[in-house]
């Protein structure tokens, strides 16, 4: 009798612990990390950048981004482009300021385009794209 009993915690417990790996798995699946993304103006990261995440989640993106421009001669333009079967452009201007921005959109999107353009006396710009 002793070893029924021995052999049903044994089962219990290999239950427990099988449900709760298994529930493990189902929360990794369910919230993918964000993805990181960066990039700079030709005037270098120190002085003007556009940085940020993007994660989808529950049928939406979302990109949490900060817009950082501390030249003295020049702004900073930021433009966040969502690329699917429609396209979402949204810009961000920030002159000697930092700047955060939240875009939530659909699921929809196959890539975001984040241009990060300097504007003054040293124009130019830098794109990076982050497939979704």
């Amino acid at each position: 009798m002793k070893s029924l009993v021995h052999a049903a915690r044994i089962g219990t417990a290999a239950g427990v612990m099988a449900l709760g790996f298994a529930g493990f798995a189902g929360t990794a699946a369910a919230a993918p990390l964000p993805t990181p993304f960066q990039v700079c103006s030709p005037l270098g990261c120190a002085v003007q950048s556009v940085q940020g995440t993007v994660e989808r989640t529950g049928g939406q993106t979302r990109i949490i981004a900060t817009v950082t421009d501390s030249s003295s001669t020049s702004s900073l333009s930021a433009q966040f482009l969502l690329r699917g079967p429609k396209s979402f452009v949204q810009q961000v201007d920030a002159d000697n300021e930092s700047k955060r921005q939240l875009i939530t959109a659909p699921d929809a999107f196959t890539e975001l385009v984040v241009t990060a353009c300097a504007v003054g006396p040293t124009p130019g710009c830098r794109t990076v794209t982050v497939p979704l």
